[in-house]
């Protein structure tokens, strides 16, 4: 067994390093907007309809019906990709490489929330790209 002297230490541990304000910025895209996903699904499937803002949908309502998709039909969609926002935002925290990858192919996805989601996932995008947040996914070894 090798005894390290305390003055030649490794640096900080890799668990131990603080996140840098990117990712802490990511995190709070990724909860604001899996969390509204999720609840808005939630509510389309329990009582019968989405959060309406004056009575009308989010513009995320017309493309989906101009793919030919009923706008009620995304519900379970809109909790998936809600939860799995927030399940990626603890891999990124873990700096798990799989968390950063489902980060942002959710977050990519999420642009199509047209509305309150397209600049909330844009900006989540843009953070999980910034250079500090990739170093502090795949520290150099």
């Amino acid at each position: 067994m090798r005894v390290v002297p305390a003055s030649t230490s490794p640096a900080v541990p890799r668990a131990a390093a603080r996140a840098p304000l990117t990712l802490r910025l990511y995190l709070v895209c990724a909860w604001a907007l899996g969390w509204w996903l999720a609840i808005d699904g939630l509510r389309q499937r329990l009582l019968g309809d989405y959060f309406r803002i004056d009575g009308q949908l989010g513009p995320w309502a017309a493309l989906a019906s101009a793919a030919g998709v009923a706008p009620p039909r995304l519900a379970l969609t809109f909790i998936a990709v809600g939860l799995g926002l927030i399940g990626a935002s603890f891999g990124v925290i873990l700096r798990r490489r799989w968390g950063y990858a489902a980060a942002i192919a959710l977050s990519s996805v999420s642009l199509l929330y047209l509305g309150f989601g397209t600049p909330v996932a844009l900006a989540g995008l843009l953070l999980l790209l910034l250079k500090p947040t990739r170093d502090y996914i795949a520290p150099p070894a």
